[in-house]
């Protein structure tokens, strides 16, 4: 682990007193223990109460997957979702769509903190945190909450929520072994309560090698949390979570590579191959992920009357990391076509060609990203009988680096630092050169009312409005093929929402709810050269959704119908960089049925199910040019890429206080992998299960443990995963096709044990 800044800094916070807002109504942050009352589903559901659809999945459900897993990974059984993961340790990269959204299209928050990138709103497992760490996950399909930090959600949000430290001194320690050579060791120590102050402190280290491919992932946590309970309603947590990792990338596979070598097919070298000109091209070692990530967010609520409460809620974002392919980049005085940079330095084009070394010449150039985000939301809730009043407003601003500086690399292929803080080339006037030269600035804010209006104790109306106005100035600062250059653009709407909810009787309930949500154009669009791509219009969408639930006393039913209108549509590929891109994909309307059962059986046995059909509908064909040609795609009526339209999850559990087991699969209907519906890879269903011991202990020292396995993908189903890169055509028209659709091979066979116990 090294030892940093971030770390003397999550250190330093210790010492002070951290002030937790537990929000009762529909929230961003979520709800810490009065969310709902869990029913028998082994905890993948509880009761909801929100005017809209949502599901929340509770630590009991996290606990009994598999123990390495990542929180995205603990919802592959939650309705709308389909998920897909690189590999089983929950480091590596994952995509998901929701409701027919991409994961990138979605928001995410961690106690109300956001965490899609500011750029292109990509999401990353580091940070996620440690899901030893996570009380309860909620996820609201069809749109985000009115309080929602979201510039990049056309569609719902995903919320995390931490666990509060306990009020008695102790300690939790697990370790898991797995496939792969996967070791995880997690350990937190929670000092009891004191004057109302309460705190926990984590830390944990995984590592483990690739299950396909050469290299290895690890990564480092640290999490601090402490909790302040100041009396008469007056609360603060602060929690701070410091991540780091150095992975080797895993690759993406075309159907064609799938099927003619199999799922082990790696297409980075394990070994360095060299080019016509005696130059290193590609090297599995160069395909590498480093990141490093610390945040922090302060949840605070003060009762200002008995009917008036504000919350604070400031946070910060750091991030430093990278993400590269396999291959090397030539460098040389031929290089400099922008003419930004004095190369005189550089070996020339001949002496590169015929220096008889593999390495000179030749880089490792990573993607980097530096990202530095503060930003505050508050909010006033005020109750006036019959209302309850909120007003907010939230305000951040994000500033992101994306370079592309050049590292040396050493005689066996391996650069000399895979962290790009030093050792890069500059040219002869001590200038860093750089592929890629970027600085963005992001100023976001959203204010906004709402009123719930409570008519009686069967019928509630929720009404509101938000404004959210965007700005994004972009500064190139010249690189090799790019001069310097500023633009900038500016982005807002009023985004209305309304929900109507009916208590039929004390089991049944119906609610409507309608939204609209707006996603603002990646931060790319400031700096393609594309024709008019800086004038790229928001992503809006109309957001209906009609649902019942039922709740009895040992069963729980909820059903959401929902029909999502989309203007101006876009989807994530990435350009011949290697850099996200969106496809203008016209308007698309998504629409379909989430179904979530779960219950109580005879003899300790609970049972959950979770049925799914989206139809995501292409309105428009679309154009595209070659070579200055117009080309017309046949797209209208379309299934939209990467949308499963079935999907059917089932689990069945037993718990009878000495021992547990669960077994459950998913089915996914075949997927599109491109806008024209010209390739599709296969539906497949996938089963996983588990079982635990709760051994026997003196209650004296250790208070529990528990001895777990986890089997993922237990009969080893071999089978491509979701899209990574979408194609707009896979066959050709007019002599235009945009190539071959990249997928997430699906995981092999997993095993993981672990043993944890509580002090």
């Amino acid at each position: 682990m090294r030892f940093t800044r971030i770390h003397l800094a999550l250190v330093a916070a210790s010492m002070g007193h951290g002030m937790v807002m537990a929000d009762t109504g529909d929230s961003d942050v979520g709800t810490i223990g009065v969310q709902g009352k869990a029913t028998a589903g082994g905890g993948y559901m509880v009761q909801e109460e929100s005017i809209k659809g949502r599901s929340t999945i509770t630590k009991e459900a996290l606990d009994k997957q598999t123990a390495t897993g990542n929180a995205i990974d603990k919802l592959k059984y939650t309705p709308g979702l389909n998920i897909s993961s690189e590999d089983a340790t929950g480091l590596s990269g994952f995509r998901f769509t929701m409701r027919g959204l991409n994961s990138d299209q979605v928001g995410m928050s961690v106690d109300g903190m956001p965490i899609n990138d500011s750029g292109n709103y990509a999401l990353y497992s580091n940070l996620l945190g440690d899901p030893e760490n996570i009380d309860q996950i909620f996820v609201t399909q069809g749109s985000s909450e009115a309080d929602g930090p979201h510039i990049g959600s056309s569609g719902g949000n995903i919320g995390i929520v931490t666990i509060r430290p306990t009020k008695e001194t102790g300690a939790f320690v697990k370790q898991t072994i797995g496939s792969n050579a996967t070791r995880k060791t997690f350990a937190r120590l929670n000092t009891g309560e004191v004057n109302g102050l309460s705190n926990w402190l984590s830390a944990s280290h995984t590592e483990g090698q690739m299950w396909r491919g050469s290299g290895a992932v690890r990564a480092d946590k640290v999490e601090w949390n402490s909790f302040f309970d100041a009396g008469n309603g007056n609360t603060a947590n602060l929690i701070l979570k410091y991540h780091e990792q150095d992975n080797n990338s895993y690759s993406q596979l075309t159907k064609s590579q799938f099927q003619q070598n199999g799922r082990k097919f790696d297409p980075y070298p394990a070994t360095p191959t060299v080019g016509s000109n005696g130059k290193l091209n590609s090297y599995y070692a160069l395909a590498q992920n480093p990141f490093q990530t610390f945040t922090g967010v302060l949840n605070t609520q003060f009762k200002l009357a008995d009917n008036l409460a504000l919350s604070v809620i400031p946070y910060y974002y750091w991030g430093n990391g990278s993400g590269v392919s396999s291959s090397s980049y030539a460098l040389n005085r031929g290089s400099n076509a922008g003419g930004v940079f004095d190369l005189g330095n550089l070996p020339t084009a001949a002496q590169y060609n015929a220096d008889g070394s593999s390495t000179t010449g030749v880089y490792y150039r990573p993607s980097r990203t530096q990202t530095w985000r503060p930003g505050i939301t508050t909010k006033l809730n005020w109750d006036l009988g019959d209302h309850s009043l909120q007003f907010g407003y939230w305000y951040e601003r994000a500033r992101q680096s994306q370079t592309q500086p050049f590292i040396a690399l050493k005689s066996n292929g391996k650069p000399t630092d895979t962290w790009p803080d030093g050792n890069a080339v500059v040219d002869a006037n001590g200038n860093t050169v750089q592929g890629r030269d970027r600085f963005t600035v992001t100023p976001a804010q959203k204010v906004w009312a709402q009123d719930t209006w409570y008519i009686n104790p069967d019928w509630t109306l929720v009404a509101g409005l938000a404004y959210m106005n965007v700005k994004r100035d972009g500064t190139n600062n010249g690189s090799l093929t790019e001069q310097p250059e500023k633009r900038h653009q500016t982005y807002n709407k009023p985004l209305p929402n309304a929900g109507l909810k009916y208590q039929l009787d004390e089991r049944d309930q119906l609610f409507y709810s309608l939204s609209r949500n707006m996603r603002i154009p990646q931060n790319y669009v400031l700096y393609d050269k594309g024709v008019d791509s800086i004038n790229s219009k928001p992503e809006t969408s109309w957001n209906h959704e009609l649902g019942w639930r039922f709740t009895g006393d040992d069963m729980t039913v909820a059903a959401t119908l929902f029909y999502m209108q989309f203007k101006d549509r876009q989807v994530s590929s990435k350009d011949i960089n290697g850099d996200y891109a969106d496809i203008n994909a016209g308007s698309v309307n998504n629409s379909g049925l989430e179904l979530e059962w779960s219950g109580l059986l005879p003899q300790h046995f609970n049972y959950y199910t979770s049925y799914t059909y989206t139809k995501a509908e292409q309105q428009d064909d679309l154009t595209v040019y070659n070579a200055g040609k117009a080309i017309l795609l046949p797209t209208s009526g379309k299934q939209f890429a990467n949308v499963p339209k079935n999907m059917l999850a089932a689990n069945i559990g037993y718990d009878d206080g000495r021992f547990y087991g669960t077994f459950g699969g998913k089915y996914t209907s075949k997927i599109y992998g491109d806008l024209t519906n010209d390739e599709a890879i296969s539906g497949r269903t996938v089963f996983n299960a588990g079982a635990g011991i709760y051994l026997p202990v003196d209650k004296k020292v250790v208070k529990d443990a528990t001895l777990r396995l986890n089997v993922d993908n237990l009969f080893d189903k071999k089978y491509l995963d979701g899209v990574y890169t979408t194609k707009t055509n896979a066959a050709s028209y007019s002599g235009f096709r945009d190539g071959d659709p990249a997928y997430i091979v699906g995981l092999e066979r997993t095993v993981t044990v672990s043993l944890e116990a509580n002090f």
